[in-house]
């Protein structure tokens, strides 16, 4: 029986601490529309905002990240990789969002 008790509460660990991450995306929303891109492919790419302001966006290892903006404060640069359904990283001047879709939501202390 301690053994059984055991081996629920390691499953239990797991399944708290390593949420699943099957059908997440990437979901950019910018001026020309929304465009969903797989977190399992790797991929660089541009995305072109408000005011000419040009964001790269990289994708890797299941998360992604804005890697460079010409926005002036780059506060979308400094939210860093994005890999939980939920977080997301926004460029107002651009008017660009970057935001993990799918799977399940990490809670936090606000949400719990």
């Amino acid at each position: 029986m301690l053994s059984f008790t055991l081996f629920i509460a390691v499953v239990a660990i797991f399944w708290y601490c390593f949420p699943r991450r099957i059908g997440r995306k990437v979901l950019v929303t910018s001026p020309m529309g929304e465009t969903r891109y797989s977190l399992s492919q790797p991929s660089e790419f541009s995305v072109s905002g408000a005011d000419g302001l040009t964001l790269t966006i990289q994708i890797e290892n299941g998360r992604a990240r804005v890697a460079h903006s010409d926005c002036p404060d780059r506060l979308c640069v400094h939210s860093g990789w994005l890999s939980q359904s939920g977080q997301a990283a926004v460029c107002v001047p651009a008017a660009v969002s970057v935001r993990i879709v799918g799977g399940e939501a990490a809670v936090d202390g606000v949400t719990a």
